[in-house]
């Protein structure tokens, strides 16, 4: 990953995300920062202060001066913008235009910093984006080469782009790659749709042979798109897969999730295991649209 678009609003979620996002593209890399300004909010400010310095302005300012100031020593460019656009909205349409290899932003949490949740603008951006999005929290580590990259299995077309997009991050990164397929009685992903959920019932008389038989679909997969040499791990954990997604954040770099949106509901849907990986995740998690092109590529 060598282009990337970073949700910025002056918040320690999002420092963080953009921190992990100059680590992973490097000095020769590309960030574009963006922020969202509500055209309300910016007409209520201006009026009610009468500044010379109108509140567009000031966030600006606040872009280039304050919150992207680090970042911008660490990498081979930096720009920023800001859009009038709802946050997603506008971090979906700067990658559509910059071809990103994906969108950063940063974990939700609550006031206080106790419970934990999928915030209102990331929960819209996966249902709209067709990109890659990326969800950093608190006190990530920067782990860019030489860490464990998790890959939940579930049953359907997101668990094959999520696949398919680790092949490629795994030709340009030395990782280790872990595809964990949790074994509890109930499908993994269970937003996965009706077809997904008739296909794991009509193989329960033999379940075991059927689980093990899915996960290694996905690593021979794995090694014909990324090349024999990687070094890729089967795991089958009993219970859910939230569960067991969740304890593998505490040993891995990037945690991979594909992301089904289903034609019933508009994607407006996202499944249990999902939010509640991304709630609780220690590191990184990739969610991976399941209608990803199948030419996946970046540039490292």
């Amino acid at each position: 990953m060598r282009n990337l678009i970073v949700g910025v609003d002056g918040t320690r979620a999002s420092s963080e995300a953009l921190a992990w996002a100059a680590a992973t593209v490097g000095n020769s890399g590309r960030l574009r920062a963006v922020v969202a300004v509500n055209p309300w909010t910016e007409q209520v400010v201006d009026t009610v202060t009468g500044a010379p310095l109108g509140y567009r302005d000031l966030i600006d300012s606040a872009m280039v001066e304050e919150w992207t100031s680090e970042a911008r020593f660490a990498v081979g460019e930096l720009v920023t913008s800001v859009s009038s656009s709802a946050m997603g909205s506008a971090l979906d349409r700067a990658a559509s235009e910059d071809g990103a290899d994906a969108i950063v932003v940063g974990a939700h949490q609550s006031v206080g910093g106790i419970v934990k949740r999928v915030g209102h603008a990331t929960n819209r951006l996966l249902r709209l984006t067709r990109h890659p999005v990326i969800v950093v929290p608190l006190d990530t580590q920067f782990v860019v080469d030489g860490g464990n990259v998790v890959v939940g299995i579930g049953h359907g077309d997101a668990t094959r782009s999520a696949v398919r997009w680790t092949a490629q991050l795994a030709q340009h990164r030395d990782f280790t790659i872990e595809l964990l397929h949790a074994t509890d009685d109930a499908p993994v992903f269970q937003a996965e749709g009706l077809g997904d959920l008739v296909r794991y019932e009509t193989g329960r008389t033999d379940q075991t042979a059927w689980e093990a038989g899915r996960i290694e679909h996905f690593a021979e997969l794995l090694l014909a798109l990324g090349g024999p040499e990687l070094d890729v791990v089967v795991s089958t954990p009993s219970g859910l897969a939230a569960f067991g997604l969740d304890e593998a954040s505490e040993r891995s770099s990037l945690l991979v999730i594909g992301r089904h949106r289903s034609k019933l509901d508009r994607g407006h849907h996202t499944g249990q295991p999902l939010r509640h990986v991304l709630a609780h995740s220690r590191c990184p998690v990739a969610v991976i649209p399941d209608h990803l092109a199948g030419d996946i590529g970046f540039g490292g």
